[in-house]
């Protein structure tokens, strides 16, 4: 009578796998030089490329554009002031780059590159579809010098300030000049009527005159308080630079340590295959 055949045993994956598993971690356990020279050789070329890393410097200086009204100051009006994007096409004029850098004793080349504008806050409308009231406006600037960010950054802010200023500028001229009339009226009347040889019709007219004049004063002082206060555009806060890293020396380190660490468990796990390839092969060459 024949025997049976003894049971064949199945296909365990698992056990493969421990199996597997197994191997790798002695591959590992036997090379781990390999493993710790890839970890320390990362860290130092990650090391050395951060010491190459661009250290940049930022600053940002922030304009008030002003809120310009009629000579009268009965309502808002549309110009330059109440576009935002005003501020940036004048700090990317070419003409613009090279003044302030002159100014800095710089190269526009050593900061126009790195020049950007952000609105503050968005304007809201006026009732009746008026003109909008005009946010601050940050005018940045990056370089690779912290002295030539902060000096473009004001010198930038500061040509915004000239070139949107020009309706103000002269609107005060204008009011100083009639608030000067005003007072050298009403100088001329009161020595008049100190001299007191005027008639009685004389000096009601001069003090109605008077009264004309110091009412024109008033309100001529107003405008030009608002003008000077509310219509100028001028330099809200200065630039003041401050450094920021390129790239992150710690991060590169620890990337490049890590890189350097799995390049070593591969060169490890494939050590003993290419070994194997590569001995024959010299060997039938001798």
């Amino acid at each position: 009578m024949t025997a049976p055949a003894p049971p064949q045993r199945g296909f365990d994956p698992e056990a493969e796998q421990e199996v597997d598993f197994a191997r790798y971690v002695r591959l590992l356990g036997a090379r781990w030089w390999l493993l710790a020279a890839g970890l320390v050789v990362g860290a130092v070329i990650g090391y050395l490329i951060s010491l190459g890393g661009n250290q940049v410097y930022s600053a940002t200086a922030t304009v008030y554009l002003g809120q310009p009204y009629t000579p009268t100051a009965s309502s808002l009006i549309q110009d330059p002031q109440t576009n935002p994007s005003s501020v940036g096409q004048i700090v990317s004029n070419q003409a613009v780059d090279n003044t302030v850098a002159n100014l800095c004793h710089t190269a526009p080349a050593k900061f126009d590159k790195g020049v950007s504008t952000q609105a503050v806050a968005t304007g809201a409308s006026t009732k009746g579809g008026g003109a909008a009231i005009n946010p601050l406006v940050k005018v940045s600037v990056q370089s690779k010098k912290g002295k030539v960010a902060a000096c473009a950054a004001n010198g930038l802010a500061a040509s915004v300030v000239k070139k949107l200023g020009v309706y103000p500028a002269a609107k005060i001229a204008n009011l100083k000049a009639q608030i000067a009339s005003d007072d050298e009226g009403i100088k001329t009347i009161q020595e008049a009527i100190a001299r007191g040889s005027l008639s009685d019709t004389d000096k009601l007219l001069l003090l109605q005159t008077l009264r004309t004049d110091q009412l024109d004063k008033t309100t001529n002082s107003q405008l030009l308080l608002l003008a000077t206060k509310v219509e100028s555009p001028y330099v809200f806060a200065n630039a003041a630079s401050h450094k920021i890293t390129a790239r992150s020396r710690r991060n590169t380190v620890v990337i490049s340590a890590l890189i350097g660490l799995i390049l070593g468990a591969l060169a490890a796990l494939l050590w003993e295959p290419v070994a194997t390839r590569v001995t024959p092969r010299d060997v039938n060459g001798d």
